[in-house]
């Protein structure tokens, strides 16, 4: 198939924490796809209406969905594109459930010996922790439902700390999840089909890579880093099991931590940042594929597939 016949319509903005983000990539991939002679065009989801009306996608051809968070990554607006039969970009809707919760994608994980850092969900007091996580030094704090590191909290493992990091939490989407803090090495996996990318390390000026360094900041540091064949393959067959499990498919990126030669796998997700400081594009070029040529791939690859 041939993308230039297409009448294509980038799905932006959104109702989540990450609206600003989303219209940040949104642009970039709209004003890419129109260099190129494409008929594209942004569509701004402000409220639940916008999403729910269908005049909001009316002829379209494809759907590029760029919306973070609630909306479009908990599988809401794909299910009204699958309704109208206007196909997609990404994930379908059960690996969008699946990997916007990350209690449901701890439990699928842990099921499946992924290995991911033990955790604890939906607690109010640090009375309530089990005991393999009151013996920890550090937490690792955070809403199940959001992305962009919103609501997240590194603390030393005591009571006020665990309290005030909760109720940060707490005002964003989803119930806190209370996990071990794995000190190491911070990685991430794109996944493009069946191109699995070289791992990306991120070192952030940060405490972490939060929602400043990830798109504020221009300190944070990426690289390739170089691994014996073997590890690499390795972890490339892992971040793609882990991303598989979840029923994820088409495009999307895995986050982990490599401790002492083990893989701590944190979340999956299934509509990766596309702005100039993202991390899917830097994967994308490494692998030889320009911007363009990287929107092109999912685009096929969502309509083949």
């Amino acid at each position: 198939m041939n993308i230039n016949t297409l009448k294509i319509g980038v799905l932006c903005g959104g109702f989540s924490n990450e609206r600003e983000i989303s219209l940040r990539g949104a642009k970039a991939i709209n004003e890419e796809l129109i260099r190129k002679n494409i008929d594209s065009k942004l569509i701004d989801i402000k409220n639940q209406r916008d999403m729910l009306e269908a005049k909001t996608y009316s002829n379209l051809d494809f759907a590029f969905v760029m919306i973070h968070g609630k909306g479009g990554e908990d599988g809401s607006i794909q299910k009204i594109l699958s309704e109208l039969n206007i196909p997609f970009s990404g994930s379908g809707i059960s690996g969008l459930k699946n990997s916007f919760d990350k209690v449901i994608t701890k439990e699928i994980w842990l099921k499946n010996k992924i290995n991911t850092p033990n955790y604890t969900s939906d607690i109010s007091s640090w009375t309530d922790l089990p005991n393999s996580l009151k013996d920890v030094p550090k937490l690792v704090v955070k809403p199940s439902k959001e992305g962009s590191s919103l609501g997240v909290s590194i603390i030393e493992n005591n009571s006020k700390n665990l309290t005030e990091a909760i109720n940060f939490a707490s005002e964003y989407e989803g119930v806190p999840i209370i996990e071990e803090f794995i000190s190491g090495r911070e990685l991430t996996v794109s996944i493009l089909g069946n191109l699995v990318c070289d791992p990306i390390e991120i070192i952030a000026k940060e405490e972490f890579y939060n929602f400043e360094a990830k798109y504020n900041r221009g300190d944070t540091s990426y690289s390739f880093p170089e691994f014996k064949k073997n590890k690499l393959k390795d972890l490339k067959n892992l971040a793609k099991n882990a991303f598989t499990l979840l029923d994820c498919e088409k495009w999307g990126r895995v986050d982990l931590i490599e401790k002492e030669n083990s893989f701590y796998f944190i979340e999956a997700n299934t509509v990766p940042g596309m702005t100039e400081t993202s991390l899917v594009p830097k994967a994308a070029k490494r692998e030889g594929f320009s911007f363009f040529d990287l929107i092109e791939k999912i685009i096929l690859d969502s309509i083949d597939n």
